[in-house]
């Protein structure tokens, strides 16, 4: 069965997730109307309705709204229906100050109709410098301040590996190179083996920074517009098709850590099964600046992070009664 959107649902939604940024100071109708782009006529029943449910509450004076404690219950509720994501909170937390960065405990499962996502079900940020001293954890600490519970994250290659490195279907990998479209290169599956063989061995993952490919495909772009740059932009063609060919699926995942190699790590992710041997929580350390720039990393100082990582994620497994699958190589 085919979903269809829903414009009021996506509507009510949206007011929620535009309140949950204003925890304190509320919104007034009309504000919310303004953010939301749509009127106050429109606007007016959704926040009545919500209020009378205990969803919103309305201060008297500065007719402001700001969310109520049904909605709180209903967060504990959850909490307690996804008993991993109650016990993550405090491991992800942890992970962080310990890290210094950001890091995530991200939620495997699908949207009806939709591609398989994963979900940000809780958030660890690391501990604040002091106000004037800067550093660069807290640069790094800082990089994902703008992600929510909630927020969504495609399985698109090389994002998910832990997903799929362990499954016993073999059409799984298939299916996650298939997500990258007209993108995919024709020797992915023989690019990508490799790369997931070294995540299983490990038990971690870590994805490298692919943006120079994007930055040069920009400059090319720009030098082709300008026609004095015309020759530049066609040698700098050949050889951006050059470092397509030699930086890959491959490049991206690698499959082994040189210690004393250097790498412009974005992202470390540590898979936490269930009792079925399945992903059902990837822990991830966000290793971008907050400018979305990777900085440099020794090898050895990658495979440390990979390893805090993992360790956090088999203690999440155990601690919920998970196991690790039969092809786990821990």
């Amino acid at each position: 069965m085919s979903s269809r959107p829903s414009p009021q649902t996506d509507r009510l939604l949206d007011l929620v997730d535009l309140l949950a940024t204003r925890p304190v100071d509320g919104a007034t109708l009309a504000e919310i109307a303004r953010a939301l782009g749509l009127s106050k006529t429109t606007i007016h029943p959704m926040v009545v309705t919500l209020a009378r449910r205990g969803w919103l509450l309305r201060h008297p004076d500065r007719h402001t709204y700001r969310l109520g404690p049904a909605l709180v219950a209903a967060g504990r509720a959850a909490a307690r229906g996804h008993a991993v994501i109650d016990a993550a909170r405090p491991v992800v937390r942890g992970l962080a100050a310990v890290t210094g960065l950001t890091c995530l405990a991200l939620v495997t499962g699908a949207i009806p109709g939709e591609r398989d996502e994963l979900l940000i079900g809780e958030i660890g940020a690391p501990p604040q410098p002091a106000a004037n001293g800067g550093g660069a954890a807290g640069s790094l600490g800082a990089a994902y301040r703008h992600l929510r519970l909630g927020d969504r994250f495609p399985l698109q290659p090389p994002i998910g590996s832990v997903c799929v490195a362990w499954s016993d279907d073999p059409t799984a990998v298939e299916q996650w190179l298939d997500r990258l479209g007209s993108d995919r290169p024709g020797d992915a599956l023989a690019q990508i083996t490799p790369s997931l063989a070294g995540v299983r061995a490990r038990g971690w993952s870590v994805e490298v920074d692919r943006h120079l490919r994007e930055r040069l495909d920009l400059l090319a772009a720009e030098l082709g517009e300008d026609q004095r740059g015309a020759e530049h932009a066609a040698a700098l063609r050949r050889i951006l098709g050059e470092v397509h060919r030699t930086f890959g699926l491959a490049d991206a995942l690698p499959a082994t850590i040189d210690l004393a190699g250097t790498y412009r790590a974005t992202t470390v992710s540590a898979p936490v099964f269930d009792a079925r041997g399945e992903v059902v929580v990837v822990l991830a350390a966000i290793c971008a600046s907050d400018q979305h720039y990777a900085p440099v990393r020794t090898g050895a100082e990658v495979i440390d992070l990979g390893e805090r990582v993992r360790a956090a994620a088999e203690t999440l497994t155990a601690s919920t009664q998970g196991r690790p699958p039969a092809r786990w190589q821990g």
